[in-house]
């Protein structure tokens, strides 16, 4: 999991890439009504309510002199939730919330980030579509503020009622000029064609083009939809050379049921709070008891709160780091069982991300003795594989309750233990730390040289969490093991590891697994081969109508929509899917993928 302290790599990524790609299902709306003529401001009505699906992938290449690229992967899957809460004639107040955000930042992903991006916001947006102000509530940070900032200029537009016009526009990477041709009564083109000089700091980039298709209706507030495809590049005159590709799209679904509006009822006269500062301040200052003291008041704040926990649950992961005997008291409060489970468990999120010695200590104390619950034996290992940091003596107690728990009533435990030393193998390995490599090959040898099947199938699950890919080949090997338990977890793995290098492999496995289980954990890292060729596609296609598990033929039926448009001859069978099959979650992809075309 990504600490905050941690995310230079976000940083990064939102200095040299300012708006967020977003792969789009390109659906067309229920409701095609058009005006008679081509609209020359937004709609804006109290009180409407909408909602959007969004999905971002960016690249972006930076090279500097001699020194190895730096290459950034971001991937954000979410729907955008909006309510207009005031409308005059200039602009409009509207509420938006992400929900179900999914934020990946080079395959890694952490909760806390995804929960911070989840929390509601207020834009004042004029009625031609440039967002004027943003209102935040002050538990959102300056950095999360500033990815959900860029993530809406990203679709702002500059509606006039002509044939085209141009117009200057900003966003995170400067001031562009925007030219704008209109196609029918409620169709635009834009295309961004050159970045104004930069100011002093900020990326001064040479090349600037992009393809923008903006959909208006007048029955919906804001935008139908909007797909995007844009490419910018620095020649690295004053700087890196740094290359960003972007394809985004935001899209209208349908929605029923009422947004609560209370929702985005927050005050923002409390500047976001410089919780590290004002605890390390103390930290010289305080003594233990009083570090107890503030640590049980923000876990009674933490109890009663519905939202903005985040920024409650970093103010403990900071008490925790600033004195060593205060994971000791976390545990102890644990033991008076007087907080929710909710608290509970983000407890242990808070003792992850302090991530020192004692905090870690903490974590295996709880693992390490059977007094504690099971699900909070559970909680603790599943934190010690989110430390990024994990010590000689973490990982050595990792180790022994992955056998020690064997058998036993707390298999899970045990089963945790073992994914728990993967995902520490992937921290380690993305350090360059030494002792990746004694972890990866005691790892690979416990999944290749074990007895019984189902302890190698989730050692093999822990080599798919270390994310390396050099071990995508020898896992390859395990899908032609006699156990299907071990066949299903290398096939699963390699989703992880690198689909592309070994999906031929895969391919021919799955046509002559006669094992159900296998077969469907094919088909799901399938799913990740981006370029299948035509006889792979062919055989998809014929499977997908004889296959009889359930779950196989969903997998199918994804990796059919995916390619649908390299692929139109799937259309025809995904159109057969949606008049046979009897499986109401086949039928809805079905249908979500026949609707992007």
């Amino acid at each position: 999991m990504l600490k905050r302290s941690g995310l230079a790599i976000t940083a990064i990524a939102l200095i040299a890439i300012s708006i967020w790609i977003i792969q789009s299902e390109h659906r067309q709306p229920e409701n095609t009504a058009q005006s008679p003529e081509g609209l020359s401001n937004l709609q804006w009505r109290k009180d409407s309510q909408q909602r959007y699906t969004v999905r971002t992938e960016s690249h972006m290449t930076m090279s500097s002199g001699a020194q190895q690229n730096t290459e950034v992967h971001v991937l954000l899957d979410a729907e955008l939730v909006m309510l207009t809460l005031a409308s005059e004639s200039q602009s409009a107040m509207v509420g938006m919330q992400l929900t179900s955000a999914n934020l990946r930042i080079n395959d890694l992903s952490d909760p806390a980030s995804n929960a911070a991006l989840s929390e509601p916001f207020r834009v004042r947006i004029s009625s031609t579509g440039i967002p004027l102000d943003f209102e935040f509530p002050h538990q959102i940070d300056k950095q999360n503020r500033r990815i959900l900032e860029n993530l809406i200029r990203t679709f702002q537009v500059s509606v006039k009622n002509d044939d085209s016009w141009v117009a200057t526009e900003s966003n995170g990477s400067g001031d562009y000029k925007a030219h704008y041709q209109r196609r029918g009564t409620d169709r635009l083109l834009k295309s961004k064609t050159a970045f104004l000089p930069a100011e002093p700091g900020k990326v001064a980039w040479s090349q600037a083009s992009s393809n923008e298709h903006i959909l208006l209706n007048p029955t919906n507030d804001w935008l139908t939809e909007m797909t995007i495809e844009e490419e910018m590049i620095s020649s690295g005159n004053t700087g890196p050379e740094i290359q960003v590709t972007t394809q985004a799209s935001l899209q209208l679904s349908a929605y029923s049921g009422s947004i609560n509006k209370a929702r985005w009822e927050f005050d923002t006269s409390t500047a976001a709070k410089p919780i590290k500062r004002e605890i390390n301040a103390l930290s010289s200052e305080q003594s233990l008891a009083e570090k107890e003291a503030s640590l049980r008041a923000s876990i009674t704040e933490l109890d009663e709160l519905s939202r903005g926990r985040l920024a409650v649950i970093y103010r403990l992961s900071d008490l925790i780091q600033s004195h060593s005997g205060v994971p000791q008291i976390v545990l102890d409060i644990l033991r008076e069982d007087e907080v929710s489970d909710r608290t509970r468990a983000d407890l242990y999120l808070a003792l992850e991300k302090a991530g020192t010695a004692n905090a870690q200590a903490a974590l295996v104390s709880v693992f390490d003795d059977e007094s504690w619950s099971l699900v909070d034996g559970m909680r603790a290992i599943v934190a010690m594989g989110g430390i990024r940091q994990a010590n000689n003596d973490s990982i050595a107690a990792l180790w022994e309750a992955s056998s020690y728990y064997e058998g036993g009533e707390r298999q899970r435990m045990a089963n945790a233990a073992k994914f728990a030393l993967g995902s520490i193998g992937q921290h380690l390995n993305s350090a360059g730390d030494s002792r990746y490599a004694a972890l990866r090959s005691e790892l690979l040898s416990k999944a290749q040289g074990l007895g019984d099947p189902q302890q190698r199938s989730n050692f093999i699950t822990a080599l798919g969490n270390t994310k390396d890919e050099t071990l995508a080949e020898p896992v390859s090997h395990l899908l032609s093991e006699e156990e299907p338990t071990v066949r299903r977890a290398a096939a699963l793995a390699l989703g992880t590891l690198g689909t592309d290098q070994f999906a031929p492999l895969m391919v021919q496995h799955y046509r002559s697994d006669d094992n159900h289980y296998v077969r469907a954990a094919l088909a799901t890292s399938l799913t990740q081969w981006s370029q299948p060729d035509e006889s792979a596609m062919a055989m998809f296609r014929e499977r997908v109508r004889s296959e009889h598990n359930e779950g196989t033929r969903f997998q199918l039926a994804a990796i059919l929509g995916k390619h649908l448009q390299t692929f139109p001859e799937n259309k025809a069978v995904l159109q057969e899917i949606m008049r046979h099959e009897p499986s109401k979650r086949i039928r809805q992809k079905v249908a979500e993928s026949l609707a992007t075309q």
